[in-house]
């Protein structure tokens, strides 16, 4: 959920943020990815020649096994004629050559082609692994970039779901290269055992014997890999600040990470395995730190919920400790814990949903955080009592008034008791700002002041991103908020039809796209205009034939609105059924998998765009032939 209320908190003689290292790195991965997909081409190209020489030499068997049974139809016709005393004895060196040829076919020049057949289809066998390898390590790189892109992206909730889905993908190729590694170790621990066995040499059974260790502790290796892969928890199942710190860590490794060492494009497999299996650490060190139970580490984030205990008072009536029974005074002294607690768990939440790189505070979550141990009043007491009686200029006056309010009425006993919170001032104060909103008297007096939000002019901030009305998101309880993320186009038709509507709604704007939120009760409407608004940007052409092919069988090219139209136009005129979805430069055009590799690799797109551009363009007549020269 993006949180459009964080505003920048600049930490004293600090300066503003560089640019992303990791962005120069982005042309490098795509043009190892370009470098692949081409590699692909070239395989799949290569298997198709492959194959057509197995057509072709299945093709002549078949023609010399028709060519042999003619001979013996006419060499049994041949026989029976001179048995009879038709045909002179000589005829027998016309059966006896027929016989050589028969022989010739059988035994030489089919079993040729037999054998041809074979090491075609051995080769074919090699090259679907060499395209399975190829396909993973394009796929791997397509998803690195992606993870590098969404360091790039300003927009929080699309960077978190850039790079959720980007390193659950990452990780996903990972595993599947590492399991070809595991099964070709295998396949060579095999040979290797099966010649030592078969071995009477002391000196090469102690050679082969190093072999056999060597390739063992490499299988051990990988299936290490492959476990910590498929145990790591699932990104899309973590939580935002998990996500957050993730980011973090894993752009800090990426950019200290020299991943051209080796001097060849090739040479950064394992730098990016480094990336990928510590990313998968990073995550899963999260969840031991987040979770309750250690003996639910499951990969689901945070699965239990430590409450605060119920029998603990927040405060007690005026005491004295000194003559006090034993039970109001332990209670005192669990209250009084509770709160020292409570004081260490907002410093805590503090530091982690603050970005040291965009200096930016994400208080709605730390509040969600520390709401998950403590009850409102105690985080509203805590914050107050550690805010009463302040002179510092950070922390805003609506805050000191709020500080001061909390106090009132509140037993001498606890006033005295000062608490403390190692966070920064700045911090602190947008902290409270977002713990004053949750009160329920500062909601029903926010209400009564403003029951439909004042339509504001948006701003635009230092990261190009524009907020529409910020103040009516705080508005809308967490719970009663749907939030969608939309393109830019489809999301300004949206928000003019909800406008005219004169409907409440919240929106960022960035160039990407727009995140606009509203009230359930207003879901309806704001369905209703999304569908309208697809229905306007996006034209659907055959849509009933993508709901006719079956998931499974469904073969879906992203590409620009330019080249769908190219490949539509290809596809009518050689009769292949197509559904295409036109949108700028996020249209797709689908067919069945078995009919994509004539329209959809790399090679045949440029084909198809060069055919199509010459089908239009036709040469002239000449107006009067008889004057040509």
């Amino acid at each position: 959920m993006p949180i459009q209320e964080n505003e920048e908190v600049r930490q004293p003689q600090e300066t503003e943020a560089s640019a992303h290292q990791s962005e120069t790195l982005l042309p490098i991965f795509n043009a190892a990815y370009d470098d692949h997909m081409d590699r692909l081409d070239n395989l799949q190209e290569h298997k198709a020649e492959v194959q057509d020489k197995i057509s072709k030499s299945e093709n002549k068997i078949a023609v010399l096994e028709e060519k042999a049974a003619k001979l013996e139809a006419t060499n049994a016709m041949l026989g029976e004629l001179i048995d009879h005393g038709k045909l002179p004895k000589i005829a027998q060196k016309i059966i006896d050559a027929n016989a050589d040829k028969i022989k010739a076919i059988q035994e030489r020049q089919i079993p040729k082609l037999e054998s041809s057949i074979q090491k075609n289809t051995d080769k074919i066998a090699k090259l679907d692994d060499r395209i399975a390898v190829v396909k993973l390590k394009a796929e791997k790189l397509r998803n690195f970039s992606n993870v590098i892109r969404s360091f790039l992206t300003p927009d929080l909730q699309k960077r978190r779901e850039l790079f959720r889905e980007s390193m659950d993908g990452l990780r996903s190729s990972s595993k599947n290269l590492l399991d070809i590694d595991r099964n070709t170790a295998q396949s060579k621990l095999a040979k290797l055992s099966e010649q030592y066995e078969k071995s009477d040499s002391m000196t090469e059974k102690y050679k082969l014997g190093q072999k056999i260790e060597t390739v063992k502790s490499a299988i051990s290796s990988i299936e290490a890999k492959i476990h910590k892969l498929e145990t790591a928890p699932k990104f899309q199942e973590a939580d935002d600040h998990t996500v957050d710190k993730t980011i973090a860590q894993t752009e800090s490794e990426i950019e200290q990470t020299d991943f051209l060492a080796g001097g060849e494009i090739s040479d950064m497999e394992k730098p990016m395995e480094t990336v990928t299996l510590d990313s998968a650490e990073y995550l899963r060190n999260a969840e031991i730190s987040m979770e309750d139970d250690l003996n639910m580490i499951d990969g689901i984030i945070n699965n239990g919920k430590k409450e605060e205990r119920p029998d603990v008072p927040l405060f007690l009536e005026e005491i004295d400790v000194s003559t006090c029974d034993d039970a109001t005074l332990q209670s005192f002294r669990e209250s009084a814990k509770a709160n020292m607690e409570c004081a260490k768990e907002i410093s805590q939440a503090l530091s982690q949903n603050y970005d040291y790189e965009r200096y930016t505070l994400n208080s709605e979550q730390a509040f969600h955080d520390v709401r998950e141990k403590f009850s409102d009043d105690r985080i509203a007491f805590v914050l107050a009592n550690v805010l009463q009686g302040t002179s510092d200029g950070r922390i805003s006056k609506e805050v000191k008034d709020f500080a001061k309010d909390t106090m009132q009425n509140i037993p001498e006993l606890y006033t005295k008791r000062k608490l403390f919170l190692s966070s920064h001032a700045g911090l602190i104060n947008l902290f409270a700002k977002t713990v004053m909103q949750a009160q329920p008297e500062k909601q029903v007096e926010k209400q009564a002041e403003k029951p439909i939000p004042e339509k504001k002019e948006p701003q635009r901030n230092r990261s190009g991103i524009r907020k529409i009305n910020p103040g009516y998101y705080r508005q809308i309880p967490p719970e009663d908020r749907v939030i969608t993320n939309e393109p830019a186009k489809v999301g300004a038709i949206i928000m003019t039809d909800l406008e005219k509507q004169k409907i409440p709604l919240s929106a960022v704007e960035t160039e990407k796209g727009v995140t606009i939120t509203v009230s359930k009760e207003n879901e309806g409407a704001f369905r209703a205009a999304e569908d309208k608004a697809k229905d306007t940007h996006v034209r659907l052409v055959n849509p009933e034939v993508f709901k006719q092919i079956p998931q499974a069988e469904r073969a879906i090219q992203p590409m620009s609105e330019k080249e769908a139209q190219e490949t539509m136009q290809k596809l009518e005129k050689d009769g292949i059924p197509f559904s295409a979805r036109l949108d700028g430069e996020k249209s797709a055009v689908t067919v069945r998998k078995s009919e994509a590799p004539a329209y959809f690799s790399r090679k045949k797109m440029k084909k198809l765009a060069q055919e199509v551009k010459a089908e239009g363009t036709k040469p002239k007549e000449p107006k009067n032939k008889g004057q040509e020269l």
